[in-house]
């Protein structure tokens, strides 16, 4: 069997027949480009996932809203009906704060917003942040407690700016 051996005699010529005794080696020079480097861009995120944390929680805080009088009312009764509704309402404004300060946390945990989302973003934060500060998830441990009145007293006064920026998200949520 014959082995072909030009195509590797023809390489190895091609590289040493550049030179010539006595004659010093032609200088090497670089072709390659180097590039600049790029300036890493600010992430950003999705209009979509502002707008998912809020329409997950949307529902309730707009429930929570829509009760509020129901809520008053049943903290001034004394009958079985009026310490169900309180109970109830001890537990929804317990779940409104808290989910205000979950919002607020994944909100913050996401990149920087949107453009069109900043001013928006930055409303929702404050509005969440005065929310989640309501003290009804130890106040209304007690349900017939004062304290627990007065929590969900201030729920209902913190809830009202909250679901004007909720309309204000309309176009993202819808």
């Amino acid at each position: 069997m014959r082995k072909n051996w030009g195509p590797i005699l023809l390489v190895s010529v091609g590289l040493t027949g550049c030179s010539s005794a006595g004659s010093e080696p032609a200088p090497v020079t670089s072709t390659a480009v180097t590039a600049a480097p790029t300036p890493t861009p600010t992430p950003t995120t999705s209009v979509e996932q502002f707008a998912s944390i809020i329409t997950e929680r949307e529902e309730a805080w707009r429930e929570y809203e829509d009760n509020i009088v129901a809520c008053a009312l049943a903290s001034i009764g004394d009958t079985a009906i009026d310490f169900a509704k309180r109970t109830t309402c001890g537990y929804t404004v317990s779940t409104v704060v808290l989910t205000a300060k979950q919002a607020a946390v994944q909100i913050r945990k996401l990149p920087t917003p949107p453009a069109e989302l900043q001013s928006l973003v930055a409303r929702t934060l404050t509005n969440l942040d005065v929310l989640a500060k309501n003290p009804a998830p130890t106040a209304c441990e007690d349900k017939e407690s004062e304290a627990c009145d007065a929590a969900i007293t201030q729920a209902n006064g913190e809830i009202r700016p909250l679901i004007t920026v909720l309309d204000a998200w309309k176009p993202y949520t819808r």
